[in-house]
C-alpha cells in the first residue's frame, strides 16, 4: 500500500480487562484475493477498519473519500475517480467499486467489517473497470458469536436515523445468520421558494445466511436491497447558490433503487483454495427535473428519465493455500452480462422565454446497451531468503457491447440503429519488492490499466457517432512503507507516473443536456501520495495524509484544451485526525480535510477551487454503550459537488451544509 495501514487501518484492541488500552494491531486485508497483511501489500492501499468507521462516523459511501488521498466521490452525481481516472461514463467505469467481491455499489454504509481502497491499474486480478483503482467494501459475516448493534441518530435539518443489525449461530459451528438494515430521512438542505420543504429518504436492508457444512467449505448467500428516495431534483442555480433555487412549478423528483444477489463457495483442499462467486446486480432509477429554472411555473425545459441497469456474473478462481510459502500463485475466470435499459424525454416549450406557448416539443430516447465480457486472469509471485520479491501477473479480457437505439421527435423517428463492437485486451502486472528488515519494506510496479469501450446510451444520429473507443493506461510507481518504535509510527508514501491513451471523457450539450462520450486523445497523470499513524502514548491517536496529483491533457481533438487539467482531479487531498479516549470512557475527536482546485469540464470552464472542512465529536462509550455528539463542516464552508451548464443556465450540486446531531449506540 502507498498508504499507510489504511488512511485509518489500525484496531482498538482490548488489553487484558481494561478496553481503554489501545495499540495498533495488523490489518489483513484481501486486495490480492487472498488474506495477507497489509504492510505486506506491494501496492497502494488503504483500509479503514470497523472502528475506525464507527469512530469517524463514516456512514455514507461518499465520505470515503475524506480519509484516502486522491480518491474522491461526488455526492448526488455518482462520479468516482482516482488518480484522475473516473467513472464519467457510466457504462465504462475506471473505478470497480466491490461488495464482498461483488462488482456493486453501496450507497449507505452500515454493519461494516473494513473497507479497502487500492490506487492503480488493477486490471490483472479485477478486470476492465479498474484502471483508476478500486474500492471494495467488506460486510461483516455472521459466526458463532451472538451480536446485537442498534444505532438511533437525530440532528439538524430533522435527521433521524436508525440502524440494527443482529447475527450469530442457528446451528453452532454451522449454520449462521445475520440481519442488518438501516433506515434514515432528513429535510433536503435545498430550500425552494414557495414550497414545502423537500425530504430526502433511505432504506436498505442486508441478510446473510452462512453454512459451513465442514471445516473446509464455506457458502455465504447475501442479499441486499436499497431505496433512496428525494422529492426534488439535485440542481441549483450557480449565481443563486447551491442553497435556495426558484420554484419551476414542476413535481421534481431523483429516486433510485438497488439489489444484490450473490453466493460465494470458499473450498480448502490440499493443493489449493477455490472460490467461487456467483451474483445477480439490478438497479433502477427515475428523474425528473426542470432545466432552465424559470420562475411562476413556466418551466420552458425539463427532463423525465428512468434507467435501469441488470447484470449477472460469475468467477472462479484457484489459489495456492494460504499459509506461509515463498511461491504464490492465483488463476481464474469471470464472465459478465450485462442490460442497460434507458428512456429520455427531454421537453422544450416551443415558444420563448418571453412568450412560452405552454405547448411542449418532445424528442424521446430509447435505447438498450449489452454487455458481455469473458476475462482470463493469472498471477504468481516468489520470495528469495524472505528479502526480495517478484510478482507478475496478466489478464484477457474479451468485451462485447451491443446497442439498440431509437429517437424521435413529436413522434417521427429521427434516428433508428443497431450496432456491436469487440474489444480484447491483455492487462499485465510487474511488481519487485524488497524488505531490508521487519520495519521497512520497499517496492516498485509496472501496470496496464484497460477501460472498455462503449455506445453513449442517449445520443449519436448514428451508431459512429454514438461509439466511443476504450482508454489505456500504463503506471509506474514507486513506495515505502516503515514502521518504528515498535508499531507506534506507520508511516508510508509512494510515487506514480500515469499515461492514458484515448481518455473517455463526458460531453454535456450545454442547450439540450444530451450526455455523450467521447474519446479526447492522452494525459499524463502523476503524483506523491503519503499516510502516516502515530501513536505516541496511551489513548492518543493521531492520523494524517496527503495526496498531491498533477494532470494535463497532452494531445486532444480539441487544440484549445491541450494542456488543460482533467476533469474530477483536485490538485490536492490532505486530511489530518486525532482523537483522545480517556481512561473513564470518554474521548474527543477532530478532523480536518483539505481539497485543491478541481475542475468539472475538459474546457476547464466550470471548476471548484481550495476549501477546507473540519468535523468534531466528543462522547462516551463502554463495551455495552455509547453515546457522542458532532458537528460536520463545522465552518459552514459552502462548496460544490458538481457544475455544469444545464439547459443553457449554469447548474451547481451544492454539498451539504453545516449538520449538528447525536449518535446513541447499544451492543450487545
Amino acid at each position: 500500500m502507498c498508504p499507510l495501514y489504511g488512511c485509518f487501518f489500525f484496531t482498538l484492541a482490548q488489553a487484558e480487562a481494561d478496553k481503554s488500552i489501545y495499540k495498533i494491531e495488523d490489518m489483513t486485508v484481501t486486495v490480492d484475493k487472498r488474506e495477507e497483511n497489509i504492510q505486506d501489500v506491494a501496492g497502494s492501499v488503504s483500509a479503514i477498519s470497523a472502528i475506525q468507521i464507527e469512530d469517524s462516523g463514516l456512514d455514507s459511501f461518499n465520505d470515503i473519500n475524506n480519509y484516502v488521498p486522491n480518491f474522491i466521490s461526488y455526492d448526488k452525481i455518482g462520479f468516482d475517480s482516482i488518480r484522475g481516472q473516473s467513472n464519467m461514463a457510466s457504462s465504462s467505469r475506471a473505478v470497480g467499486i466491490y461488495v464482498d467481491d461483488v462488482p456493486a455499489k453501496l450507497t449507505n454504509l452500515y454493519d461494516i467489517e473494513r473497507i479497502e481502497v487500492l490506487r492503480g491499474p488493477q486490471g490483472n486480478l479485477y478486470g476492465l473497470n479498474s484502471a483508476g483503482g478500486i474500492v471494495n467494501i467488506i460486510t461483516k459475516k455472521p459466526d458463532n458469536i451472538f451480536r446485537v448493534n442498534t444505532v438511533a441518530e437525530f440532528g439538524n435539518y430533522d435527521l433521524q436515523s436508525y440502524t440494527a443489525s443482529a447475527s450469530g449461530p442457528v446451528i453452532k459451528e454451522t449454520l449462521f445468520i445475520g440481519l442488518s438494515g438501516k433506515h434514515k430521512t432528513q429535510d433536503n438542505y435545498v430550500e425552494e421558494e414557495g414550497a414545502n420543504t423537500h425530504k430526502d429518504s433511505d432504506m436498505s436492508g442486508r441478510v446473510q445466511l452462512r453454512w459451513v457444512p465442514s471445516e473446509n467449505t464455506d457458502f455465504l448467500f447475501t442479499t441486499i436491497d436499497e431505496e433512496c428516495k428525494s422529492d426534488r431534483g439535485v440542481w441549483s442555480t450557480l449565481d443563486g447558490g447551491p442553497y435556495k433555487i426558484k420554484n419551476m412549478g414542476l413535481d421534481e423528483k431523483t429516486n433510485s433503487s438497488g439489489n444484490i444477489r450473490s453466493l460465494r463457495i470458499k473450498h480448502h483442499a490440499p493443493m489449493f483454495d477455490l472460490t467461487s462467486i456467483t451474483a445477480k446486480m439490478s438497479d433502477e432509477s427515475e428523474t425528473a427535473f426542470g432545466m432552465d429554472f424559470i420562475s411562476g411555473g413556466d418551466n420552458l425545459k425539463s427532463l423525465i428519465a428512468e434507467h435501469q441497469n441488470d447484470r449477472w456474473m460469475q468467477e472462479i478462481r484457484l489459489a495456492s493455500p494460504e499459509k506461509e510459502n515463498p511461491f504464490q500463485w492465483i488463476l481464474g475466470g469471470s464472465y459478465l452480462n450485462g442490460k442497460e435499459q434507458l428512456w429520455n424525454n427531454f421537453l422544450k416549450d416551443t415558444g420563448t422565454m418571453a412568450a412560452p406557448t405552454g405547448m411542449y416539443a418532445s424528442r424521446i430516447t430509447e435505447s438498450e446497451i449489452e454487455t458481455n465480457t469473458f476475462s482470463f486472469f493469472g498471477q504468481a509471485g516468489y520470495r528469495f531468503y524472505d528479502m526480495v520479491r517478484f510478482t507478475g501477473g496478466i489478464r484477457y479480457d474479451k468485451d462485447k457491447r451491443t446497442t439498440d437505439f431509437k429517437q424521435s421527435m413529436n413522434g417521427t423517428v429521427t434516428s433508428d440503429y443497431e450496432a456491436s463492437t469487440t474489444w480484447d485486451a491483455f492487462s499485465p502486472k510487474f511488481i519487485v519488492d524488497y524488505r531490508a528488515n521487519d520495519s521497512i519494506m520497499t517496492y516498485a510496479s509496472a501496470a496496464k490499466g484497460y477501460k472498455a469501450g462503449g455506445y453513449s446510451p442517449i445520443t449519436g444520429g448514428t451508431a459512429e457517432d454514438a461509439l466511443f473507443n476504450p482508454e489505456y493506461a500504463w503506471s509506474y510507481e514507486l513506495g515505502m512503507k516503515t514502521n518504528w518504535m515498535n508499531n507506534k509510527i506507520i508511516a508510508n508514501i509512494c510515487g506514480f507516473y500515469t499515461i492514458v491513451d484515448d481518455i473517455q471523457i463526458m460531453y454535456t450539450d450545454p442547450d439540450t443536456w444530451r450526455v455523450s462520450y467521447k474519446n479526447a486523445a492522452e494525459a499524463t497523470l502523476w503524483g506523491i501520495e503519503m499516510e502516516a499513524i502515530l501513536r505516541p502514548f496511551e489513548g492518543l491517536q493521531v492520523m494524517a495524509s496527503f495526496g498531491l496529483l498533477e494532470t494535463q491533457f497532452d494531445k486532444h481533438e480539441i487544440k484549445a484544451y491541450e494542456g488543460n487539467s482533467v476533469p474530477l482531479a483536485p490538485e490536492y487531498q490532505a486530511q489530518l485526525a486525532a482523537q483522545y479516549n480517556f481512561l473513564n470512557g470518554l474521548f474527543i475527536r477532530g478532523e480536518a480535510f483539505w481539497n485543491g482546485k478541481s475542475y468539472f469540464t475538459e474546457d476547464n470552464t466550470f471548476s471548484q477551487g481550495a476549501y477546507m472542512t473540519a468535523n468534531s465529536r466528543i462522547g462516551y462509550e463502554n463495551d455495552n454503550f455509547s453515546i457522542n455528539v458532532y458537528v460536520k463542516n463545522m465552518f459552514d464552508e459552502v462548496y460544490y459537488n458538481f457544475a455544469n451548464k444545464l439547459g443553457g443556465v449554469d447548474k451547481v450540486i451544492g454539498a451539504e451544509p453545516r449538520t449538528v446531531g447525536v449518535q446513541m449506540t447499544l451492543r450487545f
